[in-house]
């Protein structure tokens, strides 16, 4: 909605079709131009055909967002086979199958920009998680790459490694009122991020204003990254108010 408003026409592409057709239809209601385009960002060949339909509706294609994440719970040590592969594929699979096929597109052209939505559970392990913190630091390390050899043809690669975000994934994993109150404590500005704060971020980071940057990921987390002693900290407040 963001890069709509700024006046990108927005392929809205997703696996659930009602998801990305209500996004659709909030940006034209809005005087924006999209088009909703069903995908498993998985599939070699629904990525190609995201590619060709994005290209006969909009005749280029300046700026990708990799976005696409999903999470299973439990140790690793627990982790059936299907969840590794199932995560791997969307989270970083995904995102090498859409830079590769519109990549292509963007080094011919000799511009472009490539957006990786990562997380910071690619800097700093999240138990129980599964799959998910090796993804994101498979897509950390993607996003490096890219930019390195892409950088020669006008192509820049940025990242984003969010903490936690007020969206409905945020939600489900801290879905108990107590557990969501302990995570929002636990980062330092007392609060989740909210998306409009992401996409600020994003939309600089894709415009000409941020021209010079490429192989960079920046981490917005309200100051989580850095707050180990702080949590520290709490925990011990905690004991103490419970021997009280």
């Amino acid at each position: 909605m963001r890069f709509a408003h700024a006046g990108a026409r927005v392929i809205a592409a997703g696996p659930h079709l009602e998801t990305i057709a209500q996004t659709a239809r909030i940006i034209v209601e809005s005087g924006g131009e999209a088009y909703p385009v069903l995908v498993d960002v998985s599939s070699s060949e629904q990525v190609r055909n995201l590619t060709s339909k994005a290209l006969e509706r909009c005749g280029k294609i300046d700026i990708l967002v990799n976005n696409a994440g999903i999470f299973t719970t439990g140790p690793i040590e627990d982790l059936p086979e299907q969840d590794w592969d199932k995560v791997m594929n969307v989270n970083l699979k995904g995102a090498f199958l859409c830079s590769q096929a519109i990549g292509k597109h963007m080094i011919e052209r000799g511009r472009g920009v490539i957006l990786n939505v990562i997380s910071i559970s690619a800097q700093i392990p999240e138990p129980n998680l599964g799959a998910y913190t090796p993804s994101k630091a498979g897509l950390l390390g993607l996003t490096n790459i890219l930019a390195l050899e892409w950088a020669k043809y006008g192509v820049r690669v940025v990242g984003i490694s969010p903490g936690p975000i007020r969206t409905a994934m945020h939600e489900r994993e801290y879905g108990e009122p107590r557990l969501r109150e302990a995570r929002h404590r636990a980062v330092p500005m007392g609060r989740p991020g909210e998306p409009e704060e992401i996409a600020t971020l994003a939309e600089f980071l894709v415009s000409d204003d941020a021209g010079f940057i490429t192989g960079q990921t920046v981490i917005a987390d309200g100051g989580s990254a850095i707050s180990m002693f702080r949590t520290i900290h709490l925990l011990k407040e905690f004991a103490a108010h419970e021997q009280d």
